[in-house]
């Protein structure tokens, strides 16, 4: 007769490494709720009274307001070019000649048949106070001498003409031609023929070009003051920006993108400044009367209607409430919290819970 089988129970290992994993999970779910958020520590902007309030910003970039192509006022070849682009020029120097020797020597040929005329004329003085020549005939050598001269003088312009002069006192910025090549005025001379010879600019007119927004048009008016920063000069640190004045504001709008074109005059100048370079420009408004605290427009946050914002308090989050006033291009102008307040950044991604820890880095 055979004995009865039996079972032998085994300890379960399985189950229990599974709880620990379990409860591994939720205690690195605590832990990780229970953790310090690290984030970016800021304050709100602080103008002092009699700062100016920026009311709009805009990009842009520098022009000239005197920039001339140059070009020949004949069809001609060029004989001689005095520039290079970055050439300084003064007024009425001159920058290009034209091949112009059929000219010169048609200018000989009258040369020297007035000279010619005069002495005729002068014989012929003579000759009448001695009553050997006729009035008519001592007219006529007069009026020979004339007609000379006056062939003389349109020679003269025709040479002038061939000659290229500086409009204005500034610098060459491009040169379009070069010695030998056939120049021609607007779109005479044929497809071969170029129709500028340099590109002249005074740098001392410098402004800045900027499209605003139809928007902020009743926020600008002519004269107000501005802050400029080019992109050139930016790399320098401590770099204060440019000041400029609105110049003009052009009686036009670009239909397509909604805009009305600004220029905006240079107060302050660096010889660094060129034309076509960027630049960002703050439109100042009236002085603020005291000392008035700016928040950034993501330091915001609203809860039912009402505006908070995240501070830190004894190393926690904490909601506190603002008073908003008027807005400008930084944020909004608030009221109702001190002027070091240590303020949050929340990404808005972020679900902060008030009493979260929070570990503050460096934004």
């Amino acid at each position: 007769m055979s004995e009865p089988m039996t079972f032998k129970r085994r300890f379960p290992w399985g189950w229990v490494l599974l709880g620990g994993l379990a409860l591994l999970v939720v205690a690195v779910m605590i832990a990780a709720r229970n953790a310090p958020l690290s984030l970016a520590v800021t304050s709100p902007t602080v103008f002092q009274a009699g700062e100016r309030n920026p009311v709009l910003t805009a990009s842009g970039y520098l022009v000239a307001r005197h920039r001339a192509t140059l070009s020949a006022k004949v069809p001609g070849r060029l004989a001689w070019l005095g520039v290079e682009e970055g050439t300084r020029v003064t007024k009425g120097q001159i920058i290009a000649r034209l091949e112009a020797t059929d000219l010169e020597a048609s200018r000989d040929q009258i040369q020297v048949n007035l000279k010619q005329a005069e002495l005729d004329r002068d014989r012929g003085e003579a000759l009448a106070k001695d009553g050997v020549l006729d009035r008519a005939s001592l007219d006529r050598l007069r009026s020979a001498v004339a007609t000379l001269k006056a062939q003389l003088a349109y020679q003269d312009a025709l040479l002038e003409n061939m000659v290229l002069r500086a409009p204005f006192t500034g610098t060459v910025t491009q040169k379009l031609s070069e010695v030998g090549e056939t120049v021609s005025p607007g779109s005479a001379g044929g497809a071969n023929a170029i129709n500028a010879i340099a590109t002249l600019a005074d740098f001392d007119s410098l402004e800045l070009e900027v499209e605003v927004n139809e928007t902020g048009l009743p926020k600008l008016h002519k004269g107000m003051p501005a802050e400029i920063r080019v992109d050139a000069l930016d790399a320098e640190p401590g770099r204060k920006p440019l000041r400029g004045l609105l110049r003009e504001i052009y009686p036009a709008s670009n239909r397509q993108k909604a805009t009305v074109l600004v220029r905006v005059a240079l107060v302050d100048k660096d010889p660094i400044l060129v034309p076509d370079m960027g630049a960002k420009i703050t439109f100042m408004g009236e002085p603020f009367p005291a000392q008035t605290l700016v928040l950034g427009r993501e330091l915001v946050v609203r809860r039912q209607g009402r505006p908070f914002v995240w501070t830190l308090e004894n190393g926690r989050a904490a909601l506190r409430p603002v008073e908003l006033g008027l807005e400008n291009p930084i944020g909004f102008l608030a009221k109702g919290i001190p002027a070091d307040l240590p303020l949050l950044v929340v990404p808005q991604e972020l679900k902060l819970e008030v009493g979260k820890r929070v570990h503050p880095k460096e934004r």
